[in-house]
């Protein structure tokens, strides 16, 4: 796996727990669900992160 893929992954999905949890000190479904989101984008850019590095390498 491309550690380009795990990095925006685990950082994006951080993120988006941060920002949706703002004010809370529990976790409810709000936190999980910008875990969620977060993750989703971190899986896209580094996708298309790896993708662009590879086609530029070639």
């Amino acid at each position: 796996m491309n550690i380009r893929l795990v990095l925006w992954t685990l950082c994006m999905a951080f993120a988006g727990f941060l920002l949706a949890g703002r004010g809370t000190a529990s976790i409810n479904s709000i936190s999980v669900l910008g875990l969620c989101v977060g993750a989703g984008v971190g899986v896209a850019l580094g996708i298309m992160f790896a993708r662009r590095a590879k086609r530029k390498h070639t």
